[in-house]
Order: C-alpha cells, then sequence, then structure tokens
C-alpha cells in the first residue's frame, strides 16, 4: 500500500493585460508517484468576453508524454519526471491558479 511522504503547493497570480494570456511552468518531480490537482482560486474580471482555464497541459511518466488540451483539472500517474501547469485568461482578468502535487512512496 503506497503512502503519502510530502506535498507540493504553488499558487500562480496573475492578471492578464493583453488577449488570451497564458502562463506555464514545469516541475520535474524524481521519478515520483503523484496526484496532481488544480483550481481556479479566484478569477474576477471587467471584459463583457471574458474566459479563464487552469489545469495540467502536460506530464511525462514511465517514459511516455501527455499532452492535454484543454488542462486537465487532476491526474494520477507513476513515475513521473515531468509536470507542466497552465494557467489562461482572456483580456483584463484576474486569475489565481491553485496547484497541488501529492507524492507517494
Amino acid at each position: 500500500m503506497p503512502t503519502q511522504t510530502g506535498t507540493i503547493w504553488a499558487q500562480w497570480v496573475g492578471f492578464s493585460h493583453v488577449l488570451n494570456a497564458v502562463h506555464t511552468y514545469t516541475l520535474h518531480p524524481n521519478n515520483r508517484d503523484i496526484t496532481a490537482e488544480a483550481a481556479l482560486a479566484l478569477y474576477s474580471t471587467t471584459s463583457n468576453d471574458h474566459w479563464a482555464e487552469t489545469g495540467i497541459s502536460q506530464i511525462v511518466a514511465n517514459g511516455v508524454n501527455e499532452t492535454f488540451d484543454p488542462p486537465l483539472p487532476r491526474i494520477q500517474r507513476n513515475n513521473v519526471t515531468e509536470i507542466t501547469f497552465r494557467t489562461a485568461s482572456t483580456d483584463n482578468t484576474r486569475v489565481y491558479g491553485r496547484h497541488v502535487i501529492h507524492y507517494w512512496t
């Protein structure tokens, strides 16, 4: 039975001044078994036509590269060596993306 050994928590806080702003960052776990999740923690705008999203856009696990468009809100994989989180929004939108990785042994 696997045991959770830690949690990595991150938050991206941003405000887009350009149309369809996208922010990504990549983490490199050392062959960890993980459960990762992402959610919008805050979303506000002054625009009439607006949208925002956050999630897992890419993962490399067991040597297999998977890409997701739209990004996934939650994923579980073994032997993860790379995970990319993506947060995107339209013009004049304030977005906080909450990203969590739980890792197991």
